[in-house]
């Protein structure tokens, strides 16, 4: 993908000055490529407002230092008490066209429509767990005493990526498709500490509550 030439295009075509200046990325970066796992796992891109969800308050100060390393700039924070939620959002015009036309992210409800980036299958092993870690922050679950983790989407083209990226660094797993609502969840289980341990070197959490369980079963084992 030739993110230069796509931000510049994009820079050419604003219709006013934005009233946010942003940094808008010419490379695809470790932090980018989480944000974007982050976005296709939990986000909304609704109203042309970028909007993450998270219970974990301390998980939204990682966020924004991703986002604040990515674009420049760093994200509102809300705390919804009826729900028991947090949200960092930013309505940049600039943010928002760039994560929607560039970057691929669905508009709306992202995983409505989500796919797997075509780009994304091109990018090293190192990119692409950056991917898988900002899925698994978001949706993934540790549980270091059973020595399993799990993930669920929607999205049987994500779904299918997680399991070419897990097949590429040899960790075995076991996969499962569950009607429980109008559209089917795809669910991927890996079990056991040796295949744990070889996800770890691929795979990192930033997630405070799954890093702090993937390294309490890594310190056991």
């Amino acid at each position: 993908m030739r993110l230069e030439r796509r931000v510049r295009n994009l820079v050419k075509m604003r219709k006013k000055k934005p009233l946010l200046k942003v940094r808008l990325p010419t490379k695809i970066t470790p932090e980018l490529c989480r944000l974007i796992g982050l976005l296709h796992g939990d986000g909304n891109m609704s109203g042309r407002r970028v909007l993450l969800t998270d219970q974990n308050k301390e998980f939204h100060l990682v966020i924004r230092r991703i986002f604040k390393s990515v674009f420049g700039i760093t994200p509102n924070l809300f705390h919804d008490k009826g729900r028991n939620s947090y949200y960092s959002h930013t309505k940049s015009a600039d943010v928002y066209r760039f994560l929607t036309e560039v970057m691929e992210v669905p508009q709306g409800a992202v995983r409505h429509k989500l796919r797997a980036p075509a780009y994304m299958k091109k990018l090293g092993l190192r990119l692409q767990g950056e991917y898988v870690g900002g899925l698994f922050d978001a949706e993934g679950c540790v549980k270091s005493r059973q020595a399993e983790l799990n993930i669920s989407i929607t999205s049987k083209s994500v779904f299918q990526y997680i399991g070419r990226f897990l097949r590429k660094i040899n960790v075995s797993y076991s996969e499962y498709i569950r009607r429980r609502h109008e559209k089917p969840e795809y669910e991927i289980y890996i079990y056991g500490k040796d295949d744990l341990r070889k996800f770890a070197r691929h795979v990192s959490f930033n997630h405070p509550l799954k890093k702090k369980a993937m390294a309490k079963f890594l310190m056991r084992y």
